[in-house]
């Protein structure tokens, strides 16, 4: 009879060890994702902001050459302006 008990003991202490051992596992496999998840939203970030940094350059970029465009403009204007002056007079 003891040794029924003891051994009716054991496995339910298996049985117990099992089921946390399989709840350790599950939350060791969410954590996992979890971790998964997390990396794939921060190269998502990393990329688009790399892409804003780019669009950013491109966008400077343009803006300097509209600015030089409309100095050369307005420097012509000036030296057309300056010679029609002094053709006048």
């Amino acid at each position: 009879m003891r040794a029924e008990a003891a051994e009716r003991a054991y496995r339910e202490l298996m049985v117990a060890v099992d089921q946390k051992l399989k709840d350790a596992h599950r939350a060791l496999d969410q954590a996992q994702a979890n971790v998964s998840t997390q990396t794939d939203k921060q190269l998502a970030a990393e990329y688009r902001a790399q892409q804003a940094e780019a669009e950013t350059r491109e966008v400077k970029r343009a803006l300097g050459l509209v600015e030089e465009a409309i100095r050369r403009r307005l420097l012509n204007e000036s030296v057309r302006e300056f010679d029609r002056l002094n053709d006048v007079a």
